[in-house]
């Protein structure tokens, strides 16, 4: 009688968990046809009972459940705060039937800090976790979500005040950030090049996390943080590529910093850019003629007219530092000729011009009428580029002064207004002007 009873319970229990199965069965279908069809509210229905009675049923009941949850609180923002508790405990769960801990705490952490941003010390913890474990598989918006959670960690433990509050807490320094930075930016930098189906996704983090840092990226506070990464080895080419970008971004490229970079980034991996940044370099240390090399090299090496125009530029005040004057203006020209609507270019053959002036001519006015054509450069650049009419404008008051006087021009029997050709190495026809 008990043997037949046992067999009896443990049929009993076989028929409970066939049922329950497919119970689980048909839930899970519901609410997964409901959810592919954007049904959101109706799938929520089905989805809770999977959830609570067969949590291991499927991974997807994982995967869904936060994107329910975020249609629900978009509906009833009121009641947020009892739907991110559910958010906070669906990640958990998944947790305990899948593991996976590390990637799962980023979306955890990601979504605590967007649905609650007050609780950043306990969501930069949690995705601190995951980004240090997983690396270069950290999804972009774990990324941002991770670098936004330790900002706000810095501006509160930069005000904190052990005074006024007793409890012993970590503080994100300046440091910190920096180094965060070119962490989070190697991942980046290595997901770009390598997970063409997520690129987009990178790219917008790359550029939200830049603004983000932007604040801190000071050009001594990124010397000193770089300055500890080259000197820990042989840095990576992504690391040299980072420094190189920044400090140029930041105008910061006239120390030893930059320098290093530039050279071990050119002697490793030669391109276009990596020469100009020498180039730059070379006329910080006011090595002109190896900046001029440096230069013709980025040149030669980018299709690009728009960057090329910009090269052509700095050539051309490489060549004017060399005083090889000729070449200076053939350069700028080339700028010019590149892009048409840019007035820089005719804002350094003024340059040229004007710098050259005490060595053309043996007289005073032949050497004067040089300012002539400076001047007429300057009133180009401002015609075609109203944004330079300041800069222009300061240029023509100065150069304006030392035109010849009205009696130089008498003496020469040179009448205001008429025609002059300008010798030299110039070879320009202009105006005849006084500064009286």
């Amino acid at each position: 009688m008990i043997k037949k009873i046992g067999i009896l319970t443990a049929l009993l229990g076989m028929v409970f968990s066939l049922n329950a199965q497919s119970e689980c069965e048909t839930d899970y279908a519901i609410y997964r046809n409901e959810y592919k069809q954007k049904n959101y509210d109706e799938a929520l229905k089905s989805w809770r009972k999977v959830f609570k009675n067969c949590p291991s049923f499927n991974q997807n009941t994982f995967a869904n459940g936060p994107k329910l949850y975020h249609h629900k609180i978009k509906q009833d923002n009121a009641n947020k705060e009892y739907y991110l508790d559910t958010l906070m405990l669906i990640y958990d769960t998944r947790i305990q039937y899948f593991g996976n801990k590390e990637k799962i705490l980023g979306s955890k952490g990601s979504d605590l800090l967007k649905y609650d941003p007050s609780r950043f010390i306990e969501a930069f913890e949690m995705m601190r976790v995951s980004v240090v474990s997983t690396g270069n598989s950290s999804m972009p918006n774990v990324l941002v979500s991770y670098f936004k959670s330790l900002v706000k960690y810095e501006k509160f433990s930069s005000d904190w005040d052990p005074v006024d509050d007793h409890d012993s807490i970590e503080l994100i320094t300046k440091q910190d950030i920096l180094d965060a930075y070119v962490f989070v930016s190697d991942i980046i930098v290595y997901n770009i090049a390598n997970n063409q189906k997520y690129v987009k996704y990178y790219e917008t983090a790359q550029k939200n996390i830049e603004n983000m840092f932007a604040p801190y990226a000071s050009c001594d506070d990124l010397i000193l943080v770089f300055q500890s990464r080259l000197e820990e080895g042989n840095p990576s080419l992504s690391l040299l590529k980072k420094v190189t970008s920044l400090l140029d971004k930041k105008d910061c490229t006239d120390n030893e910093v930059f320098f290093t970079a530039a050279t071990k980034l050119h002697d490793l991996e030669p391109t276009a850019s990596s020469a100009y940044d020498m180039g730059n370099t070379s006329l910080s240390k006011k090595n002109y003629s190896a900046a001029v090399d440096y230069f013709n090299q980025s040149i030669e090496m980018t299709e690009n007219e728009s960057i090329k125009a910009s090269y052509y530029l700095k050539l051309a005040y490489a060549y004017q530092m060399t005083k090889s004057y000729s070449k200076a203006r053939s350069a700028a020209t080339s700028a010019a000729d590149l892009k048409p609507e840019w007035g820089e270019p005719y804002i350094i053959i003024g340059d040229i011009y004007a710098s050259s002036a005490s060595s053309c001519g043996s007289s005073s006015l032949e050497q004067r009428s040089v300012y002539w054509v400076a001047v007429d450069a300057y009133r180009k650049a401002k015609s075609i580029d109203n944004l330079l009419s300041e800069k222009a404008n300061k240029r023509i008051s100065t150069w304006s002064k030392q035109f010849p006087s009205k009696e130089d021009c008498f003496f020469l029997n040179l009448e205001e207004g008429s025609s002059y050709k300008v010798g030299c190495w110039i070879g320009r026809s202009t105006t005849v002007r006084t500064r009286d």
